[in-house]
């Protein structure tokens, strides 16, 4: 393959990323004047973004299984776009309930698209420095995207009423670039050696069910929460998440029964999770954590900033901007750090890194100056995020043989998706028993902070007391397995 059509195929991978990222973050700074625009109240229009983060979330792992199963390159392109008819269509939606579920299909739709581009990146760049180029730039969409988002959302948001329907215009528009960028760049799937016995392309098709239904309820449970006019009170939000927990567990049991005992390929090995002294759930956990910690840091910025502070939601996006900012030089930054640093120093750096932004929060009096502490902590947080992302990435795709490449992407997705649910969760609990119990809401938001830093600090914990510690560089983990 090309110089020109490698750096063409990264690019389109990193717009995905980018499109994903924008969607969330754009939308939600749209849901003032959507609400006005459709007569609806501000928190059933939160279900507009709510809809699309659970549609994504829960289409994953199976979604990248499909495509290991059936090819990279069309359950990418295809994934692609339903999400660029379906962001047309939400344009013109007439009623709430008409836009979440497009805006539900649509989040699918880059579902199904991001663990394919995962896979595509994992077989289509072995050689260093390439592999590490790539995923880095694959996890710059993230940042890149956050801050083209913000500034778009606030922009048409104050456009006019009507200002929330030109986003999703804009980002079909998007849409356009990696689609075509896709089709020239992405070779065809490998043809499996005449020698060989032909893949085997049966499905596991109840796992498949059970693992996205516990995703679906986990997620949904955990927004209803904040949604739901009694909170964790409405009774069917703790029992939806009771079931889901039944069914990640049913889950479990029923992928190690088909690995053990039946010829079907389940939807992801349980031996995946051991491999290499259990280094893959290492690095699962090692993303979990800190995900738990950044997205509960957002989520209480927008609480100090619009809450306590009485700023508009354009205003909390002008003083969050720096962290997006930052977070694109911290993704750009793993391409040169990675290869010159030993894998578990690089997490270490992010998870300690995330937990200064969250105790800077919790411990800086609110009416000090913004410069010297909230600017930053916006400094310090992108880099849990972009280099967990980035070299976890690698780390994931060099353990994970070609046959499973969007399915470990996939997992290592999921993983951050149920980390940012979880984390907004438990900061929104812990700000609201200690504001009942305290009488203060300011201190209730800087408790959670102080929980948040604990969970950013504890991939310390996993990096120097786990088989992690005992890791090189990210290129040399799995070496002779996804790597050649």
């Amino acid at each position: 393959m090309s110089r020109t059509r490698r750096i063409l195929l990264g690019t389109s991978m990193m717009l995905t990323v980018l499109i994903s990222s924008m969607s969330s973050n754009a939308v939600i700074l749209t849901i003032p004047s959507l609400a006005a625009d459709l007569g609806v109240g501000q928190v059933e229009a939160q279900w507009v973004s709510s809809a699309y983060s659970l549609a994504f979330g829960c289409g994953l792992l199976f979604a990248g299984r499909m495509a290991d199963i059936y090819g990279r390159k069309y359950l990418f392109l295809g994934g692609l776009t339903c999400t660029l008819v379906f962001c047309v269509i939400s344009g013109f939606m007439p009623n709430l309930m008409a836009l979440c579920i497009v805006r539900a299909i649509s989040g699918l739709g880059l579902a199904v698209a991001t663990p394919a581009g995962f896979g595509i990146l994992g077989v289509t760049f072995r050689e260093e420095p390439e592999r590490t180029i790539a995923f880095s730039c694959f996890g710059l969409g993230n940042p890149v995207g956050a801050s083209v988002g913000m500034l778009v959302g606030g922009a048409v948001s104050g456009a006019s009423r009507q200002g929330w329907q030109h986003l999703y215009f804009v980002l079909a528009g998007l849409c356009v670039l990696p689609l075509g960028l896709g089709i020239w760049a992405i070779p065809a799937d490998p043809k499996r050696p005449a020698h060989l016995p032909p893949p085997d392309r049966r499905v596991d098709w109840l796992g498949g069910v059970l693992i996205t239904a516990a995703l679906c309820l986990f997620t949904f449970s955990i927004t209803a929460s904040g949604v739901a006019p009694a909170g964790w009170r409405t009774p069917y939000v703790p029992a939806l998440l009771a079931v889901s927990v039944v069914l990640f567990v049913a889950f479990g049991f029923w992928e190690r029964h088909v690995e053990r005992n039946t010829t079907l390929p389940p939807v992801a090995k349980l031996s995946m999770f051991t491999r290499d002294g259990w280094s893959m759930t290492y690095i699962l956990l090692t993303a979990f954590c800190p995900f738990v910690a950044i997205a509960g840091w957002v989520y209480l910025v927008s609480l100090f900033y619009q809450e306590y502070m009485h700023m508009s939601p354009l205003g909390n996006a002008i003083h969050s901007l720096p962290a997006s900012i930052c977070g694109i030089f911290a993704a750009v930054a793993v391409m040169f750090i990675v290869p010159r640093m030993r894998a578990p120093y690089v997490l270490m750096i992010g998870g300690f890194l995330s937990g200064v932004a969250c105790i800077i929060f919790a411990a800086v009096p609110a009416d000090a100056p913004y410069w010297s502490g909230q600017f930053v902590a916006m400094l310090c947080l992108p880099f849990g995020a972009d280099l967990t992302v980035g070299i976890g990435s690698i780390l994931m795709s060099n353990l994970c043989e070609d046959g499973e490449q969007s399915v470990g992407g996939a997992l290592f997705q999921t993983a951050t998706q149920i980390a940012s649910a979880l984390g907004i969760c438990i900061s929104s609990l812990v700000v609201s028993n200690v504001a009942e119990q305290k009488g203060s809401f300011l201190t209730g938001i800087q408790h959670a902070f102080g929980m948040c830093t604990a969970w950013a600090w504890i991939v310390v914990v996993i990096a120097t007391c786990t088989n992690l510690r005992k890791m090189g560089l990210a290129k040399n983990v799995g070496h002779g397995r996804a790597v050649h």
